[in-house]
């Protein structure tokens, strides 16, 4: 019985003891999620490249092993780009193509909301309008007919951020996937697009 007792009591004080270190450790990594790595990346609708390094491949911005971001698969190109759609849609998309791509939008709490692919996107191009249901209503009525390319995706949340990973087959393929990357494109819809008045 008193063995019994003892693993009770010890049980209890290293579940006591890991409680505590998990709510002292809370604050630490609120600052440190995906929304707050990429903040120290670039500003709101700046791509930015993450993950480490790919070898022989120049990046925009120098990774270093600050940026959390250490996962990443190497035959992938990974970039995001944070943004808001508080003050109205935005426009997602990326002048060139590129065999294989998968994108995904993910709210600033880390839900992800919305994903695709080459395969399911208009031309396997990625060119996504986001923005909450109103806006995107605005956008279908009063916008611009001629961006029929512009696939509508309605976002809950008032800011998230866009992750896209364009696959590198082989090396001899890099370049054309660097060039798609590069034209990877995050900003405010245009009050054209947007359907909004012009001030």
């Amino acid at each position: 019985m008193g063995k019994l007792f003892l693993a009770v009591v010890t049980g209890l004080v290293g579940a006591a003891i890991v409680h505590i270190a998990i709510v002292f450790a809370i604050p630490g990594q609120a600052e440190n999620d995906a929304w707050s790595r990429l903040a120290r990346r670039g500003d709101l609708f700046a791509p930015v490249r993450v993950g480490e390094a790919q070898a022989g491949a120049p990046m925009q911005d120098e990774t270093d092993e600050s940026d959390g971001f250490r996962f990443v698969d190497p035959a992938f190109i990974v970039l995001a780009c944070r943004f808001s759609v508080a003050d109205g849609p935005v426009r997602l998309y990326a002048e060139e193509t590129t065999p294989f791509w998968t994108a995904s939008i993910t709210a600033r709490n880390g839900d992800n909301l919305y994903s695709i692919g080459e395969r399911v996107a208009l031309d396997g191009r990625l060119d996504l309008l986001v923005g909450t249901r109103e806006q995107l209503d605005l956008a279908r009525l009063e916008g611009t007919a001629d961006e029929p390319q512009s696939i509508p995706v309605e976002f809950a949340a008032d800011e998230g951020y866009l992750t896209v990973r364009a696959l590198v087959a082989s090396e001899s393929e890099r370049p054309f996937v660097e060039r798609f990357a590069r034209s990877v494109t995050c900003r405010p819809g245009t009050v054209e697009e947007s359907g909004r008045p012009a001030s």
